[in-house]
């Protein structure tokens, strides 16, 4: 699973419960406030819903849809879309042989919702049911249908490794390839479309090694079983990572809306996380206790566990202390950095399950604990047996013709079209047509700006929608010149004209905001950052969830509100690209860098005032970022690794914008049983340059 998403505020938030806010308990009801006056598809919904008055149960489960929904698909989702989904699950729960055997729970959490994680929603049950009912009718037992489940989407896509943000149902078929999420999210909705019920599992982050893995986990007669999408399988319970099992730190299942299972420890607005550490390995319960001045119990704190994993010490999980100051959590075997916010730094303290059937933490927050110059987390050994899934010489043969299918129609572009074009799968046709357009204003640039789009734009963008953007862009250009501000070509490429903002899903977000915002075009920079603020500041922040991507700038400005401050980054980010301004989003500081005419400067969704310091990272030349060494920053009660930095590399190692700030340097040394991470703190000031020699012995 590629981690460079989790890795995102998504991966954490599903882990932690959100970092940057807390997570209500399982105790604690939680629901989208949104107004009907301040939804623009408040009308969709209300259709959705009256449809099935005459019928109880769909009645009952277009309310379970409605009452969970995530923010991105109650502003989007029309209620055709609803309605298909609904229909499709309930045809499945009486065609197929085992749809009514379900329990109504079961059925509710894992068959009915339309949508594994946060990829964007396009209509798919339908189509599915269409592909696999005839396939799944014969099946002898639903171990069986999701054999075949599996095989059919073994032969549409495979797993390869792609960048961080999840790709649609139909997305991954167009691709014909998925990182191991992708492949989940295509198994799933195949499993679901034929009233097979299945939900995501995964281990937040590896100790042993950098990232992490997510899988699917499929409810039978005899329990939960678990799968490796993208593969041909013959059993259940078989899997190459069954190996690393006694290396998992944490196991953490997905549910839409909040099931009857006494296993769940964490809710939210439409999600419950499932603790199923104990199906895989041997869990330890750990009993928590923070203390502040005078032996007084610590309430509501968040404690941290983390390993070292991609450059950081990232937390696996938290658990937040009750009025007593205490909380309890299950961890697999492992060594843990267990720490909560303390006064100016953090108290932590190192944890050591691998040995232990229960334990105890006991953290004092009165004083902060110096970091040591360095730590040892040691891991488990590897089981002794693993499994190897074969993939069969037709399988091979079948993803090597979909792999080169369209070369020969991409090898009379020049480079880098090809090797870029090949990865739009099935689009490819519309991206030949967009090149092949008789010349016009946009000519000069649209080749730089295809090659320069990353393989889920490639899937997920409108062709056609480009040659309008680039003369938007261009037009902005020249009005923000008119106003004082003026950058080069390669400036205006990356930073204005690209339509890649963060991980949000794509839109024609340019179009979309210039009615908006073109009143704004000649004034200064200064003036532009206030009139944009003025929107930004209005926008509520809604309670986190897990589920549904991040919205899109439209969708901000429209529905009134946001899901995060990265919906403000990127909607500021947006705004200011629409107006010619060269900007990028600061995820680490949840801010927009934007380029005045001479230097980058930070715009902070907070009030802040403006300003930077360089980071250069000296060191050997084959050192990468987020492997061989990481940047992080006490944040919230524990070390933040800064996942989004905008590294160049230089002659002389890697050099990047920062905010300024007290700083650590993490940098790993593995062996075999485990890793010594070694902790560098240093000070960034405003408009100086700090370097940093990465090899250099403390």
């Amino acid at each position: 699973m590629n981690t460079a998403r989790l890795l995102t505020l998504l991966v954490l938030l599903a882990i932690l419960g959100g970092c940057a806010a807390r997570q209500p308990g399982p105790d604690i009801a939680a629901t989208f406030s949104i107004p009907d006056s301040g939804n623009p598809n408040a009308q969709e919904l209300r259709a959705f819903e009256e449809a099935y008055r005459g019928d109880e149960e769909k009645s009952l489960a277009a309310r379970f849809l409605l009452d969970n929904l995530p923010a991105a698909d109650r502003l989007s989702m029309s209620a055709q879309d609803l309605a298909e989904n609904l229909d499709y699950a309930f045809l499945a729960r009486e065609a197929m042989p085992w749809g009514k055997t379900l329990p109504w729970d079961i059925f509710l959490h894992y068959v009915l919702p339309h949508r594994t994680s946060q990829e964007p929603f396009k209509p798919h049950r339908a189509m599915l049911f269409g592909e696999l009912a005839p396939l799944c009718a014969t099946a002898g037992s639903m171990e069986e249908a999701l054999m075949r489940v599996g095989k059919w989407c073994a032969e549409q896509a495979e797993y390869r490794p792609t960048s961080r943000r999840d790709l649609s149902v139909i997305s991954v078929l167009e691709a014909g390839y998925g990182r191991c999420e992708e492949t989940n999210i295509l198994f799933m909705a195949a499993a679901r479309a034929v009233g097979l019920p299945v939900r995501q599992a995964m281990v937040p982050w590896w100790q042993h090694t950098d990232g992490n893995h997510a899988w699917v986990e499929a409810w039978t007669e005899d329990g939960w079983r678990f799968l490796e999408s993208g593969t041909e399988f013959s059993a259940l319970n078989q899997t190459w990572f069954a190996a690393e099992a006694p290396r998992m730190t944490k196991v953490v299942a997905h549910a839409f809306g909040r099931p009857q299972d006494p296993a769940v420890y964490r809710m939210g607005t439409g999600f419950a996380l499932v603790d199923n550490t104990d199906a895989y390995t041997r869990g330890t319960p750990v009993q928590v206790s923070v203390r502040s001045a005078e032996d007084q119990p610590g309430p509501g704190r968040d404690v941290f566990f983390s390993v070292y994993s991609m450059g950081g010490l990232r937390p696996v999980t938290k658990a937040v202390t009750n009025d007593n100051g205490q909380a309890r959590v299950i961890l697999g075997p492992g060594t843990f950095f267990v720490s909560a916010a303390a006064e100016d730094g953090l108290a932590w303290t190192l944890l050591d399950t691998r040995d232990m059937d229960e334990t105890r933490v006991r953290l004092h927050t009165d004083a902060a604990r110096s970091l040591p110059a360095s730590i040892r987390l040691s891991h488990p050994e590897q089981a002794e047996s693993s499994f190897n899934a074969a993939v069969s010489t037709r399988l091979k043969r079948l993803r090597a013709e979909r792999l080169k299918r369209w070369e020969p129609l991409l090898r009379t572009l020049q480079n880098p079209l090809p090797e870029r074009l090949a990865l739009a799968g099935e689009r490819a046709p519309q991206w030949l047509r967009l090149l092949n357009l008789p010349p016009g204003p946009a000519s000069p640039w649209l080749p730089a700006l295809v090659a320069n789009l990353d393989d889920k734009d490639l899937l997920q963008a409108d062709p056609d929608s480009l040659p309008r953007d680039i003369a938007l862009a261009l037009q902005a250009r020249q009005d923000a010149e008119k106003a004082g501000l003026s950058y080069d070509d390669a400036m205006f490429e990356r930073f204005v004209l690209s339509p890649r903002l963060y991980l949000e899903p794509w839109s024609p977000w340019r179009s979309e905001l210039h009615p908006h915002f073109q009143k704004h075009a000649n004034e200064s920079v200064p003036d532009k950052i206030r009139s944009i603020g003025q929107v930004i500041d209005s926008l509520p922040i809604l309670p986190p969830a897990f589920f549904g991507p991040p919205l899109t700038p439209l969708q901000a400005l429209e529905g009134g509100f946001c899901t995060s401050d990265m919906d403000k980054v990127v909607l500021a980010t947006a705004a200011l690209r629409t107006l010619g301004v060269p900007a990028r989003s600061a995820a680490d500081f949840n801010a927009v860098e934007y380029f005045d005419g001479t230097d980058w400067q930070f715009w902070e969704m907070r009030p802040a005032l403006p300003s930077s310091g360089i980071l250069s990272i000296m060191g050997k030349k084959d050192r990468v970022p987020l492997k061989d060494f990481g940047v992080t920053r006490i944040f919230d009660g524990h070390l933040r690794t800064l996942d989004d930095l905008p590294w160049e590399q230089t002659g002389r190692g890697w050099t990047c914008a920062i905010q300024p700030g007290e700083y650590l340097l993490l940098t790993p040394a593995r062996d075999a049983s485990g890793v010594t991470v070694r902790l560098r703190p240093f000070t960034v000031s405003d408009s100086q340059v700090t370097i940093i020699d990465a090899d250099a012995k403390q």
